[in-house]
């Protein structure tokens, strides 16, 4: 995948991530065995877990403000003029921060080139 499908389905995925950790906790409670309540299990699982990965990635690459700016945008759904002027910063701050951080932690150069 390149850059902007990494994005997006980061992106993606962050817009369920609430709705998923109540469902993995109704899935955990839930008694079922079969083999369709397992692929569901293990789908959603792999979905919280990516998010959650990528966050850990931007606070270790970039700092906790950061983590804290794309939980805010991507999951929390904030406008970005919004999440600025809680950080006493610009909107173009914010959309330049973000797509710095978000290479780094996911390891694409400027051309959206994979590093890793």
């Amino acid at each position: 995948m390149n850059f902007k499908e990494t994005v997006d389905a980061f992106k993606a995925s962050c817009r369920a991530y609430q709705n998923e950790k109540e469902n993995l906790l109704k899935l955990r409670a839930s008694k079922d065995s079969s083999p369709l309540y397992y692929q569901l299990y293990k789908y959603v699982q792999e979905d919280v877990d990516f998010v959650e990965k990528t966050l850990d990635m931007i606070d270790h690459k970039c700092g906790p403000n950061a983590r804290l700016m794309v939980y805010m945008l991507f999951v929390e759904e904030r406008t970005q003029v919004d999440v600025a002027k809680t950080f006493g910063v610009t909107r173009r701050q914010v959309q330049y921060s973000l797509d710095k951080w978000l290479r780094q932690s996911l390891e694409y150069d400027e051309h959206g080139e994979n590093d890793g």
